[in-house]
């Protein structure tokens, strides 16, 4: 068998030298690599620039992630933030860090999981930097357009509904199949375990609800009860919200053993879907224009003065409490 070249043997810019020949040429009066930094022309819109870092045995695990499957959902996270604000995505740099051993056609794996996101999402790779680390470490940064005025989770008001795109659960779903202990049907497994490896950013569903109206949005990365807090924190408000109204994903039911479907809706986190806030007599008009896209719009509640209720009066807690968080111990 023939032994497979590493990243080590051709050397760091050996390898920045290997991913530029595939990013393409610039336009006119644009530099993407080869200088100090891109220079990228101006669109004339506002500007959001978002950040995201993915870091071995952290936020993914090599015994199921292929490279492609890294470098994908790198950009894709970083997509689902332009989407929360109701922007579009424009040109990202990589940061990458790497074993001296790591082989070589598992760093193109990743520039090839970085590829086809971009060009899933309209993305230029412009460039980025490459370095030694004792883990696989990934980060992108991403800019992108608002092309109207940006939704920030701040803007909700008192009486507007709170929807969710799509069904929740799932990527959670697809971390408990990765990593043993539960059989499903094939194609079952195989749609839950994309959720968790190739998310799909909702960003044209986050354009149109800008387009109409949404008052806040956030994307489910943390879960939905933590994202819901941190966007009712940052619009001073609270909310009635009925957990029976969440759109568990199906796919869950046979993974009752494992974990609870409804518990996996709420705080299982990585489903990349859009929370968002908006008039109660605009959700029938979101629910029609994202049908059309395919996706469905679930209403799970209100947002209110006062307190924040969850199982009739049982109070929210704090986002630390529930969901994800990078630095807290478990």
């Amino acid at each position: 068998m023939k032994e497979r070249q590493t990243v080590g043997e051709i050397g760091e810019f050996g390898l920045i030298e290997r991913f530029a020949a595939r990013l393409g040429t610039p336009p006119e009066g644009e530099t993407w690599t080869g200088d100090d930094a891109a220079v990228l022309r101006s669109p004339g819109s506002t500007l959001l620039y978002t950040t995201d870092l993915l870091i071995e045995g952290i936020d993914f695990d090599m015994r199921y992630a292929s490279g492609a499957d890294i470098g994908w959902k790198a950009l894709a996270v970083n997509v689902s933030d332009i989407a929360a604000m109701g922007g579009r995505p424009r040109h990202a740099v990589v940061g990458l860090g790497l074993k001296a051993d790591c082989p070589l056609d598992s760093a193109d794996g990743i520039l090839d999981g970085l590829l086809a996101a971009a060009s899933r999402w309209g993305v230029q790779l412009v460039g980025g930097d490459i370095s030694s680390a004792s883990a696989l470490v990934l980060y992108v940064a991403l800019i992108g357009v608002a092309e109207a005025k940006p939704i920030r989770r701040s803007g909700a008001r008192p009486g507007d509904a709170i929807c969710v795109t799509g069904v929740l659960g799932g990527a959670a779903g697809g971390l408990a199949l990765l990593r043993g202990g539960a059989v499903v049907e094939e194609s079952a497994r195989r749609r839950l375990v994309a959720r968790q490896l190739r998310p799909e950013a909702r960003l044209e569903e986050g354009r149109r609800l800008a387009a109409l109206g949404a008052t806040a949005m956030i994307d489910v990365s943390d879960g939905l009860v933590a994202d819901l807090i941190h966007l009712l924190d940052a619009s001073d408000l609270g909310c009635d919200v009925a957990p029976e109204a969440v759109p568990v994903d199906p796919g869950l039911i046979p993974l009752r053993d494992v974990l609870d479907p409804v518990e996996a809706a709420l705080t299982g986190g990585e489903d990349f879907e859009l929370l968002f806030t908006l008039a109660e007599d605009t959700v029938h008009r979101a629910r029609a224009s994202l049908a059309e896209l395919g996706t469905p719009i679930t209403r799970i509640g209100a947002t209110r003065e006062g307190s924040r209720r969850l199982l009739g009066d049982e109070a929210l807690g704090a986002a630390g409490e529930v969901g994800w968080d990078h630095l807290r111990t478990r």
